[in-house]
């Protein structure tokens, strides 16, 4: 082993164990919780054993392990972006939904919204 994996194994290691503490005190997402676990172990894997990437690599037509590694890191950054971009949109169209809803409820006239303004000043 050289020293990067001496020193990030360890990191990866205890990443896992605290998605399993997590995970067992249902403070979580239990899907969170195991996506984030398979990706710690996923990446543990192939920093311990990075041939194997290489040989997943060459099998799917890639030169390299890190070509393979950086691939996959590009697609799963561009699916987190887009499921952000959902979110953000659908919490977006709820606060809209909600403030309407306390502006029919809670109607205010001009004059009401003006010494309002004064009052905060």
């Amino acid at each position: 082993m050289n020293a990067f994996q001496w020193i990030v194994l360890p990191i990866l290691v205890l990443l896992v164990v605290e998605r399993l503490v997590t995970l067992l005190r249902g403070s979580g997402s239990r899907r969170v919780a195991l996506f984030w676990g398979l990706v710690w172990c996923c990446a543990a894997v192939a920093i311990a054993w990075p041939d194997l990437t290489t040989s997943i690599a060459s099998g799917l037509g890639l030169r390299r392990g890190a070509d393979l590694v950086m691939y996959f890191a590009i697609l799963f950054s561009f699916v987190g972006f887009y499921m952000i971009y959902v979110r953000m949109r659908r919490l977006d169209a709820n606060l809209t939904l909600l403030v309407r809803k306390l502006a029919i409820e809670n109607p205010m006239t001009s004059g009401e919204m003006s010494k309002q303004r004064d009052d905060e000043m």
